[in-house]
Formats: structure tokens, sequence, C-alpha cells
């Protein structure tokens, strides 16, 4: 079985020789999202192997964080800063650079304190990092943001890995090509693309500092690839992995029963009422997982969800449950997209005629409602938003018998580790036909009479639109008891055997190895790295305001050939109104 082989490579793995490394993680926000999940989970991964993991962030939020970094399984060491997010709403991205280099700096300092003890007086030592004297590491791994790899390889002399789940600038592009959209515009404007110039050219050539770089999928690799061309670097796909056996009932119940009794311990209605709703298979539920970002689509969900009901409602037959739309993410009140998400999507809801209930797991005391909606309000809801709610209540939702379907509502999403959760679980997947869910969802191919024709289909794969989504769900919804059971077993085969956490810890692993065994930095690598990226962003830069320059020329030139043409016409009326009749 190829289960019982990865097992046993992972346990050759543990048993091997080879030196265990000690490797630091380095990440900007360790809070709930599909990166945050990966770092977790590849954490897991290697200190399960064997190998020392030290957490590196500069914001750790108890309440809003993943189990292994509360629970102390994970050790999480948070470099404090007083850099903020933002700056009036705006400037996230030199904002976060400069969080990053605040934390890389006060972890190059510690590992020096430790390495050369008395080179500071402690009361200065401790104001200029966080952290304690900590011994050095063989091996750093970063994600989302490289601004600290040359510093942290340089300096330290020790070797990187970067996993780039996406690279930013195509990111930011997306984000401004939308609010570009949304104002009417044809994209945007050319001082958004003078901001963005040296931060795109600073992520290259601080990319190019990485000794070894892994992307989460073929369509990350690809868009990497045509980001990056200057750096003519191949990345290698790594992809995450899912932990099979957290979705075991018997784990999950555990973890549920410790729930309850803090929020009994508590006295918190609403966190109980959370539990018996994700418990409750009253009523048919549609399940979305996303984070509340704008970028995410969860509208989709929304708008497909009041269609199929519609549908639903006109063709019911005796003893079909009423359907309910359970919508799950990730929420920061920090974040102003989380918020301001959040707010359109039950804005939304009510437009459409939906009546929506929204509870919050990890709220404040003074926040409201105070009270838990009552079992008819519940009942009589046909959206349900809850956000940041802990993993073990994901769980139970998506081992929920009355749980039909999983709704993933993002175009390109860079990888999506939430499909794989659901068929982990058994549950059909539907999900957008581009990005990383094509390489990890397999299509039913349903027949003109919505019948599955491929017996290794995990779900559908459809094109982002409101009513074909619709038709979807109907069609999800119509399978038959046999027909769901060949889909979750499919399902599961396909998450054990091609991403479970066994294969990324090895493919991670062996990563971690072909860059450790580089050797140590030597000082040329960095000079010549410098040097190449110090040529790209002059020759970019002299390109760039050439071309300004340039267009700037033939704007000129048509808007002075108008003129002519306009005065042209002018003289030839006035020559007319002159003649005499």
């Amino acid at each position: 079985m190829s289960l019982d082989r990865q097992s046993a490579a992972v346990a050759n793995s543990v048993h091997s020789p080879r030196k265990k490394l000690r490797i630091g993680f380095v990440h900007p926000d360790l809070g709930i999202g599909g990166a945050e999940k990966l770092v977790v989970d590849a954490a897991l991964s290697l200190q399960n192997l064997g190998h020392e993991v030290v957490i590196f962030t500069s914001h750790h939020d108890a309440r809003h964080c993943f189990e292994p970094t509360r629970d102390g399984t994970l050790k999480v060491q948070v470099m404090h800063t007083h850099i903020p997010r933002s700056v009036l709403g705006s400037f996230h991205l030199p904002c976060a650079i400069l969080q990053q280099l605040s934390l890389v700096w006060q972890l190059i300092l510690a590992v020096m304190l430790f390495n050369y003890p008395g080179t500071l007086p402690r009361f200065i030592a401790t104001r200029l990092t966080s952290s304690p004297p900590i011994p050095g590491f063989d091996l750093f791994f970063f994600d989302q943001l490289p601004a600290g790899i040359p510093w942290l390889k340089i300096l330290l002399a020790t070797r990187v890995l970067y996993y780039c789940h996406f690279p930013d600038k195509e990111i930011g592009n997306s984000i401004a090509m939308q609010k570009a959209h949304a104002r009417g515009e044809s994209g945007p404007s050319i001082l958004r693309r003078l901001y963005r110039l040296p931060f795109d050219l600073y992520e290259e050539g601080m990319t190019d500092y990485a000794d070894k770089i892994l992307v989460n999928s073929k369509f990350t690799s690809a868009q990497f690839t045509t980001s990056f061309f200057r750096l003519r670097r191949q990345p290698r796909v790594c992809y995450p992995g899912v932990e099979v056996a957290q979705f075991e009932r018997a784990r999950v119940a555990e973890a549920v029963a410790k729930l309850q009794h803090e929020a009994e311990a508590m006295g918190d209605p609403i966190r109980a009422s959370i539990a018996r709703l994700c418990a409750d298979e009253a009523r048919t539920t549609l399940l979305s997982i996303n984070r509340f970002e704008a970028k995410k689509n969860v509208a989709l969900a929304l708008e497909a969800f009041a269609l199929a009901q519609k549908e639903r409602a006109a063709t019911a037959v005796a003893g079909d449950k009423p359907l309910r739309l359970v919508l799950v993410g990730g929420y920061d009140k920090r974040v102003g997209d989380n918020v301001a998400t959040l707010k359109e999507l039950v804005a939304q809801a009510g437009e459409l005629g939906l009546s929506c209930v929204v509870m919050s797991y990890h709220r404040q005391t003074f926040e409201t409602p105070t009270t838990a909606p009552s079992a008819d309000e519940l009942g009589r809801a046909s959206v349900v938003v809850l956000p940041s709610l802990p993993m073990a209540l994901i769980h139970t939702l998506l081992l929920n018998g009355a749980t039909r379907m999983l709704l993933y509502t993002p175009t390109d999403e860079h990888f999506g580790i939430v499909p794989l959760e659901a068929m982990a679980c058994g549950v059909p997947v539907l999900a957008t036909n581009t990005g990383g869910p094509t390489e990890t969802v397999i299509d039913l191919s349903l027949s003109s009479d919505s019948e599955p024709t491929l017996d290794t289909g995990t779900g559908l794969l459809r094109h982002a639109s409101a009513p074909i989504w619709a038709v979807s769900i109907g069609a999800l919804l119509r399978l038959s008891d046999e027909q769901r059971q060949k889909v979750a077993e499919a399902a599961k085969r396909r998450v054990r055997e091609q991403f479970s956490t066994d294969v990324m810890s090895l493919a991670l692993e062996q990563a971690c190895y072909d860059a450790y065994e580089l050797g140590r930095v030597r000082g040329d690598e960095g000079l010549y790295q410098w040097g190449s990226s110090a040529a790209v962003f002059i020759v970019m830069s002299t390109l760039f305001w050439a071309n300004v320059y340039f267009s700037h020329d033939k704007y000129v030139a048509q808007q002075a050939a108008k003129l002519a043409e306009e005065k042209q016409k002018w003289m030839a009326e006035m020559r007319a109104s002159a003649t005499p009749v």
C-alpha cells in the first residue's frame, strides 16, 4: 500500500543516522490562514522527524491561532515590534517589510549575544531585542516575505529555504486591478505603478538570495517563473499536506469536549450554542471555509446558494431537509479587509432575502450579541457566519453527516488546503476551475443527466458564475448514497496517497538537507548577489523611466497633432463664414 510505504519512509527518516537539523522558521503574523497552516504543518512534520524547530513571528494571538502554537507543541518566539501594520490604513507592504526586518535584526542580535556573551550590557540588549540569547541554527525557513533573507544568510552565514506561496507583486497587481475596476477604471494609476516598482524589484532581488525555493503548486511555479524571469530559477513544487489522523472522530470529540469544558468554565452561552450548531444535523449544510477577504469571493457562495435554494424549493419532495449555508473563516479585527468583507456579506445576505446570524467564538465580553440566539432564530437562519472558529469545531462541521459539500470560491487560488481537508473527511468539493484546486480536486465528469462518469472523481470544478454553481450544487445534492460513498472513498484515498503530511514531510526534509549540505555561506556569495541585485534595480529603473519619458513625448505629440487638426478645422470654418454670398 502507498500509505504503508510512506509511513515506512517516515520511520526510516526518524531513525536515520543523518544529522538532525536545528531549523528556525520566520513568519510575519502567526494567525489563522492557509499560509499559517502550511507553516504549522511544516514545522510539526520536521519536528516529528526529529529536527529541532523554533518559529519566530512578529505577532501571535492565543485567541486567533492554530492549536499547536498555543498548547506548547511548537515553540513560538514573538519578536515584539512597535512598527504598525499600516499607516492611515495604507502602506501595508512597506510596514510589513519593516516588521520583518525588525524581527530579523532582533534574531541576529540574539544569536550573536549567545555566541559572544557579554558583548552588550543586559540593559542595552533587552532594549534592542525581545529575545534572550539563543544558539544559532543550521537552516532558516522563510515564507510570504523574503525581505530578511540576505541579512540572516550573510550575517549569520546560514543557509535559507524560501517557500513562495505566490509572488507578492502578482497579488498586489491583482488587488489593485480589482479596485480599479470597482472605480470604473481600466487599471491601476501611474502613481501606483511608481509606488510598487521599488518593492517589486526588492522582492525579486531578495528572493534570489534563497538557497532553495519551494512553491505550493504547479500553478504557482508557472507564475513564479513568469514574474521573476530574470532570476532564471525553477522552484521545486512541495505540496502542502493534510494530517489525516486529525479527522478521526474520537480525536475530534476529545478536542470538542475540551472546548465545551472551557466554555462552561467561562459561562459563555454563545460558545455552547456554536458547538451545538456544528454538531446539528437537522438541516442539510453547505459549508464554505475561507478567510473573510474580498479576494476569496465568498459572495459567490451566497449568490449560488440563494439560487439553489429557490430551485430546491420549487422541486422539493417530502422528506427533504431545508438548506443551510455555514460561512467559516479567519477573521482579524486589525485587518480592514476582514471587517469590510464580513459587513458586505451580511448585507448581501439580506439583499438576497436570506436570514443571517453571525456568532463569533472569540469575542470580547463587551461585544454584541452578549447572549446566544434562540433555538428558533438559529433554526430559521439560512446563513450562519462563524468567524475564527476553532479547528476542532471546523472538523466537527466537516465530519457532520448533514454537510453535503464544500464550496471553495477563490479564483486563481495559489493552492488551497481547505479542499484537501474536506476530501480527507469524504466531503465532495465544488471549486472554481482555476489555480491550485485543479491539481487537487478531480472532476466527477457529470453526464447530461448529472450522473458521475468518473470513479476517481472527488468533486466538481466549475467557472466562477453563480448560475453555474447553483446547478452544480443541485447536482451534488442529488447524488445517491452509493455515489456519495464512492466520492468519499476516492477523496480520502487521493489525500492519503498524494497530499498527506507524510508525503510533504519527506519532500520538505529533503529540501532542507539539500540547502544545508551546500555548506557554510561564503562571503563572496553575498557580494555577488548584492551586486546582481543592484544591477537589476538600476537597469529596470532606467528602462522604466525611459519608457515613461518616451511615452510622455508620444502623448505630447498626439495632443499637438490633435490641436493642429482642430485649428485647421476652425480656420476652414472661419474662411467659409468670411466668403461673401
